[in-house]
This record gives C-alpha cells, sequence and structure tokens, in this order.
C-alpha cells in the first residue's frame, strides 16, 4: 500500500496543503519547526485516527479554524480509497470511500502506518509503559482479536479498582471480577507471547542490516505470571497474596498492565549495557521489524521517520538508507538530508515544494 496524495486543511500550522506522493523514498527537507514533523503527524492521523505526540485533537486544528481537514488517496492492490478525516471542537468524523467507519481500529487495515519518532531512542530504557504501548499497537495490526483482549482487560482493570477505592470492600465483588479479570488476561498472555515470538524471527536480520556485521538479537517478554495448566489456579493465588497491598494502595499491583520486556543485543540488556547509538540502532529495528511480520505483501505498512537520521555516523545512514529502499513507501524527515532516487519535498513555514529533478 501507499498513499499517492494528501490534502491539508487547517491542520496544525498548514492553512492549505495538497501534495502527490511517490511509492519509495519520499523526504521531507526543511529548518526545524518548518513543518516537516506536522505533515507525518497527518499521514499517522491516517492510520491511527490521532496523534503519534500524544495530543488532544482541538490543537490539530489551526488558531481560529472551526475544523482541520486530512484528505488523503491510498493505493492498494485493492484498489484506491480516499479518506476524509474531518476533526473539530465537538470530535472527529473518518470517512472511507464517502461512508462512515463503524470502529477506528479498522483505519490500520486501509492505511497501516509505523511510526519511528525522535523519543524512541529511549524506548528500553523509558518507562515500562511505552513497552507495553508497543506491544498493544503492533499486535492489535496484526490480531483484531486483542483490541478486543486488551480493552476487556483495561474495563475490568478500572472496575477493580474502584472497588478497590470503597470504604468498605465487598469480598465477593472483588472476587467475582478478579476471576473475570484473570480470564481475560490469558488471551492477553497468549497473543503477547506470540507476537514476541514471531518478532524474534525478523529482528536479528533487521539489526544486523542496520548496525554491520552479525548481531543476534532478543526480546524478552515478562508475563506477570507463567502461562501453564494450572494458570488460572497460581493466579487466583497470586492475586489473593497481594490484596492486602492492593487494599492499601487502592489500585491492582499486578497483572498484564505491569507486564514488561527487555532487548538483548549479542546477550547485552541493551538498556543497561548498550551505548546510546546501540540504543538507537536497536530502537530502530524494534520499530521496523513488525514490516515483515504482514505475510500479505500488498499490505505492507507505510514508514514514516522522524528525523531518524540524526546522531547516526555517516556508515550507518547510509546502511539504513540502504534498507529502506526495499521497503514499500517510507517518509523521512531531515534538516539537510538528500537522497539519490528519492522524492524530495521543501519544505518551508508549513509550505511544501516538490523538488524538481
Amino acid at each position: 500500500m501507499h498513499i499517492s496524495r494528501i490534502r491539508l486543511k487547517n491542520f496544525r500550522g498548514y492553512y492549505s496543503l495538497s501534495l502527490d506522493f511517490s511509492s519509495g523514498m519520499n523526504v521531507f527537507i526543511g529548518k526545524n519547526a518548518s513543518g516537516k514533523t506536522n505533515l507525518l503527524e497527518a499521514i499517522h492521523y491516517l492510520s491511527f485516527a490521532r496523534s503519534f505526540r500524544m495530543v488532544e485533537d482541538s490543537e490539530l486544528i489551526q488558531n481560529k479554524a472551526s475544523k482541520a481537514v486530512i484528505n488523503a488517496e491510498v493505493v492498494s492492490d485493492e484498489g484506491k480509497k480516499t479518506i476524509d478525516v474531518l476533526i473539530s471542537e465537538k470530535g472527529k468524523k473518518i470517512l472511507v470511500n464517502d461512508k462512515g467507519i463503524s470502529k477506528l481500529s479498522s483505519l490500520n487495515k486501509i492505511t497501516n502506518v509505523i511510526i519511528f519518532t525522535p523519543q524512541d531512542v529511549n524506548i528500553f530504557r523509558d518507562s515500562p509503559k511505552n513497552r507495553r504501548n508497543y506491544l498493544d499497537i503492533n499486535i492489535s495490526k496484526l490480531n483484531p482479536m486483542y483490541a478486543e483482549a486488551i480493552s476487556l482487560v483495561e474495563n475490568l482493570l478500572k472496575e477493580r479498582n474502584e472497588i478497590l477505592k470503597q470504604d468498605e470492600v465487598d469480598a465477593k465483588q472483588i472476587e467475582i471480577v478478579t476471576n473475570e479479570l484473570i480470564k481475560a488476561e490469558k488471551e492477553v498472555i497468549v497473543m503477547r507471547k506470540e507476537f514476541v515470538a514471531s518478532l524474534n524471527k525478523v529482528i536479528s536480520k533487521v539489526a544486523s542490516a542496520l548496525k554491520g556485521g552479525e548481531n543476534k538479537v532478543k526480546v524478552i517478554y515478562f508475563p506477570y505470571i507463567k502461562l501453564t495448566d494450572d494458570y488460572l489456579t497460581k493466579a487466583k493465588e497470586l492475586y489473593q497474596e497481594n490484596l492486602d497491598n492492593d487494599l492499601k494502595r487502592k489500585a491492582t499491583s499486578i497483572g498484564v498492565h505491569r507486564e514488561d520486556f527487555i532487548l538483548t543485543l549479542n546477550g547485552k540488556d541493551i538498556s543497561v549495557q548498550g551505548s546510546q547509538g546501540e540504543n538507537r540502532l536497536m530502537a530502530i529495528s524494534l520499530k521496523l521489524s513488525p514490516y515483515f511480520l504482514v505475510s500479505d505483501k500488498s499490505k505492507h505498512p507505510i514508514v514514516a521517520l522522524d528525523d531518524v537520521m540524526s546522531e547516526l555516523d555517516d556508515i550507518h545512514q547510509k546502511k539504513l538508507i540502504s534498507f529502506l529502499r526495499k521497503l514499500d513507501q517510507v517518509f523521512i524527515t531531515s534538516t539537510k538530508l538528500t537522497i539519490d532516487h528519492a522524492s524530495i519535498y521543501e519544505i518551508d513555514n508549513h509550505h511544501a515544494i516538490r523538488r524538481t529533478k
């Protein structure tokens, strides 16, 4: 799949913009704060119906405007589809081929975008929440059942926490909700384990291509409890052991919402023993690896990379560019990067011009 055209109206700093894109490599060049990242933000919105900066939708609307509009054409083996996004203070409306969509998550099937931002360099050293978010997003793309499972867990977790906050906690009520939560969590653990196993089949090849040489990379997932034949019994016992602590804290202290993973490079925990450069390369590898888990080549994700080249030396920049050339469609932002045989767009003060060859 690839985005062949995008139009913006009152989106961020863009009053009006219309651009045609090519498959392959597309490079946005401009000074800092010129509008490059805002353009990636609009591309990402076509996949997730939200900003990767995790800001409110109202912040995407240009000052004094009543609404922001994103219009795009997406081409795949299934033909051309149009996506219309209307963002206003009242909410958002999304149309695909002039018809409303029932679930925002269905956008991923039409425009699947992998995003890398400068903040992702710290994914292995940041809060475990960011690593769980990585799992949740990528597994949901591959398996729609995961989104339903994690949503159920979140609802049951919220219900359990509300019970814990009561002055008088009903023991039977907390037991019933906990048992339902344990059952729902099992499905999440199963799918997380399956995803990590698939990821480990491809990530070493990706990392070796970007870093150079032969590298053994492994993602190690830590479920809050092992999946065994007596999972339900063991999980109930574990929740019971932590109940007093939960009552004191008025919050659930164990579960899939507390899980984590680490990444090892040639046997070393990258978060502890990896250099800043290694952390950057492994973060890029982690982000790009799910591209190769999509079996249908016509549905390979679109890759958007914000300021990915900064702090990479010339050798690793060349390795990354060589790797990205193999992908269906890539968007890169940079202040000065020029790539041969790529479509170059000059961005200045939220205006964009495609450079003629």
